[in-house]
């Protein structure tokens, strides 16, 4: 489909301005576990602690990271934001206006098409419970920025106002990850006190559901971008999906030997990537529950035994890329790692690059940005305007079916029943890059 030779992402001009303000004497060396790109693609959320003890989040604006003449007034940290406690998680979100749906490269309803009609009936069947005038914040524009915190609140920000607009108080323990969707402002968040808690910032940050059938921890939750499905990973390699309307368990995924850390979604909620300390990632069909192709990081595969003990390759961060070409992960072997999509029958590395104490990997909505977090406190940016896909189109038939997939949301299982060869059928449900 594609010339699947890659070029090496270059670390960008702008590396060098966050640089200066990331090593600044007022801030300690510590873990950056995670960081966030803005829906917008022009902020980046790092979480830092300064040498006073205190725990913030800095909010870097570069309205271009790929320009190559920047100047220190491009790059600035534009927001920080302190908490009383230790950041474990971060996510931005916006609700998507009319105007900014428009110039999507997916094709999106503004009145959220892409949400089933019956979720969309639910909430504001329940939002309606709750007058418009009653309420007192106003999540419907603007830019906010979630943090959830060691002691299990959730502070959110006004980013454009830098007011510190709600705090989340229902978990008992760490809030170690949460996720918003792409529309209508609802906000998933898993905590170490074995639950999932949702939330919907639109009336108010209402809490209105628990899910806590586990025992254990719940290392993240992330929404799938038609909001119709719900990702939960964690210890004992546990990867769930979730139907957002009835709230039915759809698929209890089997194929990891140890606790599952990070998962992504393609873009058009088709696939699922989850990231594993037993050094693989797995690539699973969201519409039929099977795996299509798993993605080593430590050859050969470790045995049952070791792969679910200290390998030396945890694979603690995975993210889809723009168009669903590439899978870029991070693992504790100290590598930044590419691997294809688009090649039938394969799951070969296609570029790794190194990175010391590696920790996290985000990239920008727009697909030409890189982030890469580590534990010495610092944050790299790297150019992806020159891999695989970018700098290929795909073909139009590529995009037919990521339209096609984006727009059935939960009835995609239908595919089956239409009048269509078997060959375009596992063409729509990614099955030509199963690994046979």
């Amino acid at each position: 489909m594609f010339n699947q030779i890659i070029d090496q992402p270059e670390l960008l001009p702008t590396n060098q301005l966050l640089q200066g303000h990331l090593n600044s004497s007022v801030y300690l060396t510590n873990n950056v576990w995670k960081i966030a790109f803005s829906p917008c693609s022009k902020y980046l959320a790092i979480p830092k602690q300064d040498i006073y003890g205190e725990n913030c989040v800095l909010i870097v604006k570069c309205s271009n990271w790929n320009a190559k003449d920047i100047h220190t007034t491009d790059l600035s940290v534009c927001q920080r934001f302190t908490c009383i406690s230790g950041i474990w998680s971060l996510a931005f979100g916006q609700r998507k206006t009319e105007e900014s749906i428009s110039c999507q490269p997916i094709l999106l309803d503004p009145n959220n098409l892409l949400l089933p009609k019956t979720r969309r009936e639910l909430l504001n069947r329940r939002r309606s419970s709750l007058s418009v005038v009653n309420r007192r914040h106003d999540f419907t524009k603007d830019l906010f920025l979630a943090a959830g915190l060691a002691d299990g609140k959730i502070n959110i920000w006004n980013i454009d106002t830098g007011e510190l607009t709600l705090i989340l108080k229902d978990h008992q323990s760490t809030v170690c990850g949460l996720d918003f969707t792409s529309c209508t402002m609802q906000l998933a968040t898993c905590s170490h006190d074995t639950t999932i808690k949702l939330w919907d910032l639109l009336d108010d940050g209402n809490m209105y559901k628990t899910l806590n059938e586990w025992t254990h921890v719940i290392n993240a939750v992330k929404w799938s971008p038609d909001e119709t499905l719900l990702c939960a990973v964690g210890p004992y390699e546990l990867v769930i999906l979730y139907d957002t309307v009835t709230w039915a368990e759809l698929h209890k995924f089997e194929g990891h030997l140890h606790s599952v850390i990070d998962c992504a979604f393609s873009s058009d909620s088709a696939l699922l990537a989850t990231a594993s300390y037993d050094t693989q990632v797995i690539l699973w069909s969201t519409v039929t529950g099977e795996i299509l192709k798993t993605f080593a990081h430590k050859i050969p595969m470790p045995l049952k035994i070791y792969a679910g003990g200290d390998n030396g390759a945890f694979v603690r961060s995975v993210v889809i890329t723009k168009y669903n070409h590439n899978i870029i992960t991070a693992c504790d072997d100290n590598k930044i790692r590419w691997f294809s999509l688009a090649l039938n029958d394969q799951s070969r590395m296609i570029y790794e690059r190194t990175e010391t104490n590696v920790l996290c990997v985000a990239m920008t909505v727009d697909g030409h940005t890189m982030a890469v977090s580590n534990r010495n406190g610092e944050v790299h940016l790297l150019s992806t305007l020159s891999t695989t896909g970018t700098c290929h189109p795909p073909l139009l038939k590529y995009f037919c079916r990521l339209l096609i997939n984006a727009t059935l949301g939960t009835k995609r299982k239908e595919v089956f029943s239409l009048p269509l060869s078997q060959h375009l059928i596992k063409y729509l449900i990614y099955q030509d890059i199963k690994t046979k």
